[in-house]
């Protein structure tokens, strides 16, 4: 049957030229266009917008661009360790690079435990803003409350003061006789000795393990529960962080547990057992859940977290940029740091809180180029976001 009805009243003749169409002719021609049409524009769309090709093979160059970088430090002798870089859509690069332990020849892995000194602080902070959270303190509540046993001296420092540094404490490694097994009742005795300040609290920052000792103390005595039991039940089982450990005089030895070096491969591990200032292993996989549980404020709220990324003004009105367990980058508040150092461990838990960038560096070999690596690292991310 001819479907085309050149009789038909509707079916008119149209003149183009010197050529005769009909309007039948013409929507045949018509669909006959948009059927062809159709497809291209739906790939040039899908060229424009989407682009998942052009985006997989950038996110590959960058990975390759990392693994390159770090490994370069690693083949010249300046980082043995392990690594991981993201951003907020997923992981780029995670790798590890050197040996665990030199004496069993065991090779690390992204799940090797390590020693993240001053990196813990971070925990003890979230611990204490934890319990702000409760309302079980406030920032300015005066800590001799909850330690009786602490000299006068101590009666007007609050957990303000303690948490960004500003309390005057003298730090307990400069005084102290360390010893294999030194704990945070080791700690307190010798800070009961103390017989004056360094500085009235609140007017100048100094740096300060003391302080982020007896945080960790507080947080026993508030909380009714042990520093370890209190972080692994209120954060580590919520953050799913199941290789991090808090190494105090009742912990087993992590299951992974890395070996530190000095910088001429001779054995200097760590071996105290104090909380607070450090005193936490784990390992670049955790760190990247625990930074996603804080970038989310799944764990604790936006209001209560962002206490930690604020600068410190002190009494002079003069600012110093340490918040919470944070260093803040003074030129761009959004990027916040903390790195560790003693024996042979150098860590550096490195974010960016506006984009979610985190890289992580863990090294057991007393390497000096962590934040060289970081910083070559950050303008790789910032190229690849142009």
């Amino acid at each position: 049957m001819n479907n085309e009805c050149s009789g038909c009243p509707n079916n008119k003749n149209i003149k183009i030229g010197n050529l005769n169409f009909t309007t039948d002719m013409i929507l045949k021609a018509m669909k006959l266009v948009i059927k062809r049409l159709i497809p291209a524009l739906i790939v040039l769309i899908s060229f424009f917008y989407c682009k998942p090709v052009n985006r997989s093979i950038k996110k590959d160059e960058l990975k390759n661009e990392i693994e390159f970088l770090v490994s370069t430090y690693h083949n010249e002798g300046k980082f043995d360790g392990t690594i991981l870089v993201a951003d907020s859509s997923d992981i780029i690069f995670k790798g590890a690079f050197g040996l665990a332990n030199h004496e069993k020849e065991s090779p690390l892995s992204t799940e090797s435990q390590f020693y993240l000194a001053s990196v813990s602080k971070q925990f003890t902070a979230s611990a204490i803003l934890l319990l702000f959270q409760n309302d079980s303190i406030a920032p300015d509540d005066p800590i001799h409350l909850y330690l009786p046993e602490l000299p006068e001296i101590y009666y007007g420092i609050t957990f303000r003061n303690l948490l960004n540094h500003t309390s005057g404490i003298p730090d307990y490694y400069n005084f102290a006789k360390l010893f294999n097994g030194f704990t945070n009742s080791d700690v307190l005795k010798e800070l009961t000795k103390v017989d004056s300040l360094e500085f009235e609290p609140g007017t100048r920052y100094k740096y300060s393990n003391s302080g982020y000792v007896l945080l960790s103390i507080l947080v026993d005595r508030i909380s009714g529960s042990s520093f370890a039991n209190y972080l692994k039940e209120n954060a580590f089982l919520e953050a799913e962080l199941a290789h991090t450990v808090v190494y105090d005089q009742f912990a087993e030895e992590p299951e992974r547990r890395v070996t530190g070096y000095g910088k001429d491969g001779t054995l200097t591990d760590y071996q105290f057992r104090t909380t607070g200032g450090g005193g936490i292993f784990s390992n670049v996989e955790d760190l990247y859940k625990w930074h996603k549980a804080l970038s989310s404020y799944s764990l604790i709220k936006e209001d209560i977290m962002k206490l930690a990324y604020k600068p410190t003004i002190l009494k002079t009105d003069s600012t110093v940029y340490y918040g919470f367990g944070w260093f803040i980058d003074p030129d761009d508040p959004n990027h916040v740091h903390h790195d560790g150092t003693l024996e042979g461990f150098r860590t550096l838990f490195d974010r960016q809180l506006d984009n979610w960038n985190v890289i992580i560096l863990l090294s057991n070999n007393s390497s000096e180029y962590l934040d060289e690596i970081a910083e070559k690292i950050r303008e790789l991310l910032k190229s690849n976001h142009k």
